[in-house]
């Protein structure tokens, strides 16, 4: 039942943007975890302040490129925007 509303949503730009965000952002406390880095640093070393990064992580919103960019800059980590082409040759090749 629930692969129903999966299929709906999954070429909703909205909803693949809000998962990507949500990931960034799993993504970014699994890194200040293993590294030490608290929200509060992450907001110093942004140059924003903490409550902003609260926002962030509590309810992320639609990333830019620039946000993620200054999230990876200040973690240490090289950001990364990809898209899967291997989708989009299956597609390709299934269709006759």
């Amino acid at each position: 039942m629930l692969e129903q509303y999966f299929i709906k949503y999954e070429k909703d730009p909205d909803f693949l943007a809000e998962g990507l965000s949500i990931g960034i952002i799993e993504t970014s406390l699994k890194v200040m975890k293993r590294k030490g880095i608290s929200r509060a640093d992450l907001a110093r070393e942004m140059g924003v302040p903490k409550s902003q990064i609260s926002r962030l992580f509590n309810a992320p919103p639609n990333l830019t490129l620039l946000t993620i960019a200054r999230i990876a800059v200040a973690l240490g980590v090289e950001p990364r925007a990809l898209l899967n082409t291997e989708t989009a040759i299956e597609e390709e090749i299934a269709v006759p």
